[in-house]
């Protein structure tokens, strides 16, 4: 099997703290996204104080989810992000599409 055969699941979870990357300009990153969605590979973004729709749209992610910094909240959020790669995993298996609506009904 070749690396263009895989998927691959990015996952970025953030409270949205500015780390003053030198590396890499939201540019840089947004058309890094675009090109890697081409290839198989899904993103999703999870964020915390801060206009998370805003910030994951500007780098090409659609694929969204937005917390309060709390013990509930928090646990809940992992056992929706666990349950979205579960059904992510199974999509994969059936040979379904996989990059858009990763969260599907259990988007917030």
């Amino acid at each position: 099997m070749g690396i263009e055969e895989y998927n691959v699941l990015v996952t970025i979870f953030t409270d949205g703290e500015e780390n003053a990357s030198q590396e890499y300009s939201g540019e840089l990153i947004k058309k890094l996204v675009e090109d890697l969605k081409t290839t198989r590979w899904t993103f999703a973004y999870i964020g915390a104080d801060h206009d998370v729709d805003k910030f994951a749209f500007a780098l090409s992610i659609t694929n969204v989810k937005k917390f309060r910094k709390n013990k509930r909240i928090m646990m809940n959020v992992f056992a929706e992000e666990s349950k979205a790669r579960y059904a992510y995993s199974e999509k994969i298996r059936n040979k379904q599409e996989t990059a858009n609506d990763f969260y599907g009904k259990e988007k917030k």
